[in-house]
């Protein structure tokens, strides 16, 4: 609970950064006319601009980057986070605009998450059943296949209107 009030000035800084982006972003879209149009597989029924985790990103990286300078994070966590997820929000910005194919994408997530392992030193030691795995490269091929995957999850439950924004 300490820590959440040390950085309260820093939770409500990236809330309303967010919500100002969002807004931007909002006007951004429908100018370019970015926007989902509902079909049989949508959950929304009317058209919904496009974009507006972008705000969510730019917000959470600022607010890394404020954490690293103050010695709060680990220079290399920031590093791990800040280049996986501006490579994430970058193809997401770039698809928003004229669709990239599936693979472009994929490979794009599999390089962000390979970035951030890389930053983080690898796979980390597991503890099972009371022994300690070490890393392998089978272990860290498999955290990169999940970080991909969990990545993957998360866009999908955004398109779920917005669900993502409570998790």
């Amino acid at each position: 609970m300490k820590v959440v009030l040390d950085y309260a000035w820093l939770i409500l800084g990236v809330a309303l950064l967010a919500g100002l982006i969002t807004g931007g972003l909002h006007r951004y879209a429908l100018a370019r006319n970015l926007v989902d149009m509902p079909n049989a597989r949508s959950s929304h029924s009317v058209p919904t601009p496009r974009g507006g985790g972008l705000a969510i990103v730019l917000s959470v990286l600022a607010a890394l980057a404020v954490l690293a300078l103050q010695e709060a994070l680990p220079w290399a966590w920031a590093a791990a986070l800040l280049g996986a997820g501006a490579i994430v929000a970058l193809v997401g910005f770039v698809d928003d605009h004229r669709p990239i194919a599936v693979r472009w994408r994929l490979l794009a997530h599999f390089v962000a998450a390979a970035w951030a392992l890389a930053w983080l030193g690898g796979a980390p030691p597991v503890l099972v059943l009371g022994s300690i795995i070490e890393p392998t490269w089978v272990s860290c091929g498999l955290a990169l296949v999940y970080l991909v995957w969990l990545l993957n999850l998360y866009n999908f439950m955004d398109g779920i209107d917005g669900i993502a924004s409570v998790e």
